[in-house]
């Protein structure tokens, strides 16, 4: 007997097919391999959907080579090539599909374990075939929901766009985004802010979202918590963030202008969710006001006694497209940051019990050093437009949340059009695949060798080309390319 293992997902994307893997910090079910993603041409799709349930193997291959109309032999030779516990590259049509690993599995007693879906080879029909385009045909891999533009505090360094204030969307509406993301199989709905915990209803939402199939990697918030909302979200098994500059209340009321009292409703908050046994993590902001290692040192004592705490993030301030206050003020020094850096790498061989450090250091170092083009850029990929879009308050659609209300790049309006017309508007497409002709003379790319790669595999940080050269000059490079001018503006 054989089965396909669910842990992968089949999303068919109009010309090609997609399996998709757990989520990169889920526990390997079944050798499902974390953050697997690759295109299949949809035949191979088509195959697969006949291992949807548990099936024997030679009533399979009759079935298939019956459908597609093939000898069983060519059937044959394909399932022993997918039953395979390595991954497996096969060129078909000049295409070439990529397999993860344990795809199709023998059905032990445990696949009561895995949950099923049931796949028909009617799904994946196709007039055409491009496994080469980065960016999905149909719709994004993700959507990214601001519930809300309100805070609980007014930090220095806030990066938000507060010019902009919107009442709570109505529910009707909530619902009908939420059901239109999974009617178009939208692989994950994530929620930002503002502040969740601020929303009434935020209860209400994290069981619409788990009705529809959809549960946030993670929360995160600086409200102070009640025993209740605890135990209301201890159930929905969602990790938690809580943003936590400094042990010290003085310090904490002058970056986030809060009430001398919040840092003790903070630590109220992380006992509970200790005392609940929910699993959370801590993320520290550095400014000149918490840059010093009394400071840290401070929280790494408080932090230390902790079980239940899963991670410590700790990041630079950065330079925003609105901050409200003079941001050279507020920075961390270099020499600083050095120190800084010297006194986490001693703490990495204590660590903190069951708690990782993530130490952010600022990125400058990695700006205009890449000379072979956005695929080979350092650090994550940008997902603006690529693979995500967000959803704001109002219901307009931005490509970046960092981007806000920009009409440049707002993409639609979730309010009067579904998602995937959104993603495929004319505004998106010319966002995501750009004119060249339309580029200013004075843009380097205008004339790059590496145009054509890099318009293939689309990796602009745009909100980073913002802050560095100014919205007048949104058709520059992005700074980690090697030929991008220097900064006309201080980052």
């Amino acid at each position: 007997m054989l089965v396909l293992n669910h842990f992968y997902k089949l999303k068919h994307d109009t010309k090609r097919t997609y399996i998709i893997g757990p989520e990169r910090n889920s526990v390997e079910k079944f050798g499902a391999r974390p953050g697997w993603r690759s295109t299949i041409h949809p035949i191979y799709a088509m195959v697969l959907s006949f291992f949807s349930k548990p099936v024997e193997e030679q009533e399979a291959i009759k079935d298939v080579a019956s459908f597609l109309r093939i000898g069983e032999d060519k059937v044959k030779d394909l399932i022993q090539r997918l039953d395979s516990k390595e991954p497996v590259m096969i060129d078909f049509d000049s295409t070439v599909s990529a397999f993860p690993p344990n795809l199709l599995l023998s059905a032990p007693e445990e696949i009561k374990e895995m949950p099923v879906v049931e796949y028909s080879p009617e799904q994946f029909v196709y007039k055409e075939v491009d496994l080469r385009r980065h960016r999905p045909f149909s719709s994004p891999f993700g959507v990214v929901f601001m519930i809300n533009n309100t805070c609980a505090t007014n930090c220095l360094y806030c990066y938000a766009d507060k010019t902009v204030a919107h009442p709570t969307m109505p529910w009707n509406m909530v619902e009908k985004i939420v059901t239109d993301a999974k009617r178009n199989n939208i692989d994950s709905f994530d929620i930002t802010g503002g502040e969740i915990f601020i929303y009434k209803d935020w209860p209400k939402l994290l069981d619409l979202l788990a009705e529809n199939g959809y549960k946030p990697d993670l929360l995160s918030t600086k409200v102070p918590l009640t025993e209740e909302q605890i135990k209301q979200f201890k159930k929905y098994g969602i990790q938690l963030q809580i943003s936590l500059d400094s042990f010290d209340a003085d310090i904490l009321s002058t970056v986030l202008n809060v009430r001398p009292d919040y840092r003790d409703k903070i630590v109220h908050t992380i006992d509970l969710l200790e005392q609940y046994g929910i699993k959370y993590q801590i993320a520290t902001v550095i400014t000149k006001y918490n840059e010093s290692l009394d400071s840290l040192k401070g929280l790494y004592e408080f932090l230390n006694s902790k079980k239940m705490i899963t991670r410590w993030e700790i990041r630079l301030a950065f330079r925003s497209l609105y901050s409200r206050c003079d941001f050279d003020k507020i920075k961390v020094t270099e020499e600083q940051i050095g120190v800084i850096d010297d006194w986490v790498t001693n703490v990495l061989h204590k660590r903190l019990q069951n708690c990782n450090i993530l130490w952010v250091k600022e990125n400058n170092r990695e700006y205009f050093k890449c000379s072979t083009g956005s695929r080979d850029f350092p650090g994550s990929r940008c997902s603006a437009n690529y693979s995500h879009m967000v959803i704001l308050p109002d219901g307009k659609v931005t490509i970046c949340e960092q981007l806000y209300w920009k009409p440049k790049y707002i993409i639609g309006d979730v309010t009067k059009d579904s998602i995937p017309d959104i993603w495929n508007s004319d505004k998106a497409l010319k966002l995501a695949f750009r004119d060249k002709s339309e580029l200013r003379d004075k843009s380097v790319c205008k004339t790059c060798k590496l145009w054509d790669e890099c318009e293939q595999y689309p990796n602009r940080c745009i909100a980073d080309i913002l802050k560095g050269y100014g919205e007048e000059n949104s058709d520059y490079p992005d700074p980690r390319c090697s030929f991008a001018p220097p900064f006309v503006n201080v980052m």
